[in-house]
């Protein structure tokens, strides 16, 4: 007798979510502030935002955890359901049970790798050195995510007189850090090398003495 995989659905469901809490998911229409030149008009920083980057701006101990969990749950479905669809081949089922093992089945197929590359990119963090960057925030970006809001700054390394074809570099921070940072801000920053997460930001000196 054939019992409805509801075990590894659930499974499976857990393990996307999971992911999509790494990937965040912002609207492409969220609030941006640029940066001004030296001559006076807005700097048109070019930077990619990675809106729907999976982990990107992560910590890599949380994204670790979730990879590795989002691998258990996915070979926890393909153990439960794989067996049963190989016998529906010899036995019919009912067709809507069938159908829902060959989805669950197929969505494990996806959890499992995308929660390795998750695993893999976390643990290169964890073991690389950080990196650090002394540059002038030349955007801010404010987006309405899947899981809450999302905060972003552009931060181009150098400062105002460097060449305006250098790529900025995204990186997602926390409200507080948002609300205190201001378009033409020179900071340093620390953050991990694969996933962005950023683990210190000095803020300029006019701020730090203001807080002091």
């Amino acid at each position: 007798m054939h019992v409805p995989p509801f075990p590894a659905l659930l499974a499976v469901a857990i393990g996307v979510l999971l992911l999509l809490r790494l990937v965040g998911g912002s609207m492409p229409w969220g609030q941006l502030t640029i940066a001004v030149g030296p001559d006076g008009r807005p700097m048109r920083p070019r930077v990619k935002w990675h809106l729907w980057t999976i982990c990107r701006g992560e910590p890599p101990t949380m994204s670790a955890a979730l990879g590795f969990i989002s691998i258990a749950l996915g070979c926890l479905a393909f153990f439960i359901v794989g067996p049963e669809l190989a016998e529906a081949v010899t036995h019919p089922v009912a067709r809507w049970l069938e159908y829902s093992m060959m989805f669950t089945l197929a969505t494990s197929f996806t959890v499992v790798p995308v929660g390795v590359i998750v695993l893999v990119r976390s643990g290169l963090d964890l073991a690389a050195r950080r990196c650090s960057m002394v540059g002038l925030v030349v955007g801010m970006r404010r987006d309405v995510g899947l899981f809450g809001r999302t905060y972003r700054v552009a931060v181009q390394a150098g400062d105002r007189v460097m060449t305006k074809k250098l790529w900025a570099e995204a990186f997602r921070i926390n409200r507080s850090t948002f609300d205190r940072l201001r378009p033409g801000d020179k900071i340093t920053i620390e953050y991990s090398p694969h996933l962005r997460y950023v683990f210190n930001l000095v803020f300029p000196e006019p701020l730090k003495k203001a807080a002091g």
